[in-house]
């Protein structure tokens, strides 16, 4: 069996996105003739909560190599706190001794954090392992450049300066890169001449169903609302931003529509925004300064500090509705609809048409959905909302729509890991 290094600073018992993505890569590659070693950060290092259930989740035959990482009450002096920078020489050290030992044919090297990914160059330099790179997000990005200034996080532009140094040292010997859509890797192979989109795939998060069997076996309390209170739960767990107030602003404006036109239905709903920022902060609000606005903080609560993997699923679970909130740009790909759609509740997405979670819940039937692009702007579309929210709303707890199991086979962790090993493959046979 051929061997690869995942090298991610954030894994289990972490709950942030890359620990989840590292954690399903790591949990099927074997399926596919990828033996996989993790390394990683002791979590005594991490400055966010953490989940110990998190491991249970974790293959038992699985390697994981803990390394150290300076402290974090030493580096924020220097004005350093990412972890991925923290833990960089320890990383390179296991690294090292793994390749000197001839223990792995391939380096994988999910992002964020960012600056670890120098290693997948140096290490080729040094030991001639092939090595691919995976982003979750872009590194090099325009966005802030396009908030207010006083929206911009204050170490913005040294940020964007690191990222314009390290991003093209990393990327000068990449084998292939992956990331959770097209739209992510063209990005990144559009900014340096040496590469090609052909050397870029897209491999999304895909769903477990691992994880909610376990859940089901080992529930867990919902931190959110209380089941069989009266009210109905829509939910929307997952992160918020200014890209997403648009098609907030048209849910609520079809909320309000709901009130005026089928009162005794939408005052029993209250609408949950759970996990939207990625900040320590308990009251950096994403929607809900724009609720009160609109006269609906009576139905609209928010908390926006992250929540454990496994309590996000259990909230999904218990909800009587999920709603899923899209962003203005056409590209943007949620991780989040695939437990959405493994949970089996009534589901509205409101996302553009040109997302690929329109096509996936297109080809699985597994909720509804409503569209908005520049010739349909989201801006009308409140009423479209309303009438879809009625409908999910007014008997939650029927028999659900059955789904289509053999259509979410390819959206699985199972059959992403596949696709990761296909990428492996090709990129050792070229090396």
């Amino acid at each position: 069996m051929k061997r690869v290094a995942i090298l991610g600073a954030d894994f289990a018992p972490s709950s942030l996105p890359p620990a989840l993505r590292l954690r399903f890569f790591a949990s099927h590659l074997p399926a596919f003739g990828w033996e996989p070693t993790v390394v990683t950060t002791h979590p005594r290092h991490y400055d966010w909560p953490i989940d110990p259930a998190n491991l249970a989740l974790l293959p038992p035959e699985l390697r994981v190599i803990r390394t150290g990482a300076l402290p974090a009450r030493l580096t924020r002096r220097l004005g350093v706190g990412d972890i991925g920078m923290r833990s960089l020489p320890f990383h390179w050290a296991a690294l090292a001794q793994l390749c000197a030992r001839r223990q792995i044919d391939m380096l994988c090297i999910p992002v964020p954090p960012y600056v670890p990914m120098v290693l997948g160059r140096i290490i080729n330099a040094q030991f001639g392992v092939p090595y691919m790179i995976d982003y979750i997000d872009p590194w090099v990005t325009e966005y802030y450049w396009k908030l207010p200034p006083a929206q911009r996080p204050p170490k913005w532009p040294l940020a964007n300066a690191i990222a314009k140094l390290c991003e093209p040292f990393a990327l000068r010997r990449v084998a292939h890169i992956t990331g959770v859509s097209q739209a992510t890797t063209d990005d990144v192979a559009d900014r340096y001449a040496w590469l090609q989109r052909s050397d870029g795939s897209a491999i999304a998060y895909g769903g477990e169903p691992a994880d909610f069997a376990y859940l089901r076996r080992h529930p867990r309390r919902n931190p959110v609302f209380t089941r069989h209170d009266g009210l109905l739960h829509l939910c929307h767990v997952g992160r918020g931003g200014s890209d997403m107030l648009a098609t907030v602003r048209a849910i609520f404006s079809a909320f309000r529509l709901g009130l005026a036109h089928d009162p005794t239905l939408f005052e029993r709903v209250r609408l949950h925004f759970v996990g939207t920022s990625y900040s320590h902060r308990p009251d950096d609000f994403q929607f809900l300064p724009l609720a009160e606005a609109m006269g609906l903080a009576a139905y609209v609560d928010e908390l926006p500090l992250r929540v454990p993997y496994l309590d996000s699923l259990q909230i999904l679970l218990e909800a009587d509705a999920l709603l899923a909130v899209g962003s203005e740009a056409p590209h943007y790909t949620a991780s989040k609809i695939f437990p959405y759609i493994l949970a089996r509740r009534p589901l509205l997405a409101v996302f553009h048409e040109a997302s690929s979670v329109i096509s996936t819940l297109r080809e699985t039937g597994a909720g509804e959905w409503v569209e908005f692009s520049a010739d349909r702007p989201i801006e009308l579309q409140a009423e479209r909302i309303f009438v879809a929210l009625q409908r999910l709303l007014r008997d939650p707890w029927a028999e659900p729509t059955p789904l289509a199991l053999d259509a979410f086979i390819p959206f699985t962790a199972r059959a992403m890991a596949a696709r990761l090993a296909e990428r492996f493959d090709i990129a050792l046979s070229k090396a």
